[in-house]
């Protein structure tokens, strides 16, 4: 079997533990503010404590993978996801369950960084959009499950059952990492030649490798990389670039999470009743068929990220979310609920391919092997900073300036997303991480660190 499958197929266990993560409170949230008799404050809080551990587990995840490597940061994830959803098993208290969940969030948090940047460097160029950006795919496939077992068992399961199906795709995940070695690039850095040699072989890199190895040596004729182009100390151009790529990273997270998906994804139910649709499998429904179109428009994503480029991706999706969210305005002022679940689906089909994966495959593109583990931890951690922000405030937004308001805010954010990816994003289409990490070290500006703007694939 192509190693690429099998880093495929650990990249899918965990996305779909991290999309049915984040959103297998939404099917049960009601039930569980009856049970426990929450209020709108309390709620919040059931649902951000997750997102808060996240960003926990994000800022964790750089000096731990940096240290030990990939595959143990990824065993420890597993592990707290076990253990998570063990005690959900056990229909906990809620004081347990909150524990529970900071348990699931530093397991979401340490794998939102490390697996993105472990596919990046165990895959080769021609597939490593497509594999980084299924992290994405799965993510939404975790969501759909979320989604599915709440419609399909809301009176028939508890409300333990319905969130303690997570456990499977962890156990499923332990056993693919068994069968991957450490990551090449990882063993390379600390200098354990021998180790990284034999991965890359088991990886079937290679030729990747031998180029890589030939670039170093200044012995690769198409580069013409002098030995100064890597310097042991960066200097004020490289610097200068560095702090633009980590701007520019975290400012696509940032842009991610304000644009609304969020809070559509944590508390569809309670939106599609705000837009009018009936309480209970009426708006479970309506979240499906969310979940739904957010599957679908990924799987298109996965072929697209690697042959229409990831700028044009985004400018063009950052375009229709702004289409689809003033739609949702519309319906929300005129009583069209129809025509609110139109915009969302537009909404969610349009971030499915454009601001869902892409700043996971930026991120592990852009920035140089030296600081690699900790600008993606820092990305990742602004992420679930802002992350924890729409889960904990959403509602009490809603209730003081109303649906109308809230989601123009987001429609204002996709626009500035349309500006941004305009003016500054580059394409890294195709191109080796080892010659990305050239140009940033050079000081190239941004927009000049991939292939120059107008080239096709084969340039």
């Amino acid at each position: 079997m192509d190693p690429s499958y099998r880093v495929a197929a650990l990249v899918c266990c965990f996305g779909i533990l991290f999309g049915f993560g984040i959103t297998s409170i939404a099917g049960v949230l009601e039930r569980l503010a009856v049970i426990f008799q929450l209020n709108t404050s309390a709620q919040e809080t059931l649902v951000s404590t997750l997102v808060i551990a996240c960003f926990a587990g994000a800022m964790l995840a750089a000096p731990l993978s940096s240290r030990w490597g990939r595959r143990p940061v990824m065993y420890l994830a597993f592990a707290l996801t076990l253990a998570g959803y063990a005690v959900i098993l056990s229909e906990p208290a809620y004081g347990v369950l909150i524990g529970a969940r900071l348990a699931l969030g530093l397991s979401i948090g340490l794998s939102s960084m490390v697996v993105p940047m472990y596919a990046a460097e165990t895959t080769p160029a021609r597939k490593r959009g497509a594999v980084v950006a299924l992290f994405q795919l799965a993510i939404t496939a975790g969501i759909l499950l979320s989604y599915t077992v709440a419609l399909l068992f809301v009176s028939s399961w508890s409300w333990f059952h319905i969130m303690g199906v997570g456990i499977i795709p962890g156990v499923l995940g332990v056993l693919v990492l068994f069968n991957l070695p450490e990551s090449p690039r990882w063993l390379s850095a600390k200098s354990r030649l021998e180790e990284a040699g034999k991965a890359a072989q088991a990886l079937s890199l290679q030729q990747e490798w031998h180029e890589a190895a030939r670039q170093e040596e200044n012995l690769d004729a198409n580069t013409h990389v002098p030995p100064a182009a890597h310097p042991a100390t960066p200097t004020k151009k490289s610097r200068t670039s560095i702090v633009a790529v980590l701007v520019l990273c975290s400012t696509l997270f940032i842009l991610q999470n304000f644009s609304g998906i969020d809070a559509i994804l944590y508390y569809a139910p309670h939106l599609f009743q705000t837009l009018g649709f009936a309480p209970g499998t009426a708006s479970l429904a309506a979240t499906f068929g969310l979940g739904l179109a957010n599957f679908l428009a990924t799987i298109v994503a996965l072929k697209l990220v690697d042959n229409a480029g990831r700028r044009p991706l985004l400018i063009f999706g950052s375009a229709l979310m702004t289409v689809g969210l003033a739609l949702v305005i519309l319906a929300s002022l005129y009583a069209m609920p129809y025509i609110g679940l139109i915009g969302l689906c537009l909404f969610i089909i349009a971030f499915a391919i454009s601001l869902g994966p892409l700043p996971y495959v930026m991120m592990s593109e852009l920035f140089p092997s030296a600081i690699r583990e900790n600008g993606i931890a820092v990305a990742s951690s602004i992420s679930w900073l802002f992350n924890a922000t729409i889960a904990f405030t959403f509602l009490s937004v809603i209730n003081a300036i109303g649906l109308s308001a809230t989601i123009g805010i987001f429609m204002v954010v996709c626009l500035m997303s349309l500006i941004i990816s305009i003016i500054y994003l580059p394409e890294t289409r195709r191109v080796r991480l080892e010659d990305i990490e050239t140009k940033v070290m050079q000081g190239e500006k941004l927009r000049n660190l991939g292939l120059p703007r107008g080239t096709g694939p084969n340039t």
